[in-house]
């Protein structure tokens, strides 16, 4: 399991970026991004959950997946957040995200969002 809070580092071409030390695939392989509701998702093509998006993508029902690159950067991967996603879910270059990485997947949701649903944070009753 990999879970870090991440900078996005910039926009490259039509696409913004994080760094990260979990990799869904090795460099240079195509993998599929995927915009949900409050996240994107990495995930191998070929996996079970990939070959599910493929399916969507044949049969016209998929408007959300984006077929990406995995990049490197020494020892740590670069995955493109494709800019309708970014724009979607409000990330901007210098936001901070929650990067969660399992197996062959990878999750990546604005710091924001996860805010939301922590609810709103009250101050802390005193005793006198």
């Amino acid at each position: 399991m990999y879970a870090k809070v991440l900078k996005v580092v910039g926009v490259q071409g039509t696409s913004h970026y994080i760094v990260c030390k979990h990799f869904v695939a090795p460099a240079g392989e195509e993998i599929f991004a995927v915009l949900g509701e409050d996240r994107v998702l990495y995930v191998p093509i070929d996996s079970n959950v990939g070959k599910e998006y493929a399916v969507r993508i044949v049969k016209k029902t998929a408007w959300n997946i984006k077929k990406i690159k995995v990049g490197k950067v020494k020892t740590s991967a670069v995955y493109f957040i494709p800019k309708p996603f970014a724009k979607t879910l409000n990330i901007k270059k210098g936001d901070l995200v929650l990067v969660l990485g399992h197996d062959s997947s990878l999750e990546v949701i604005p710091i924001k969002v996860v805010v939301e649903k922590l609810g709103k944070f009250r101050e802390p009753l005193l005793s006198s």
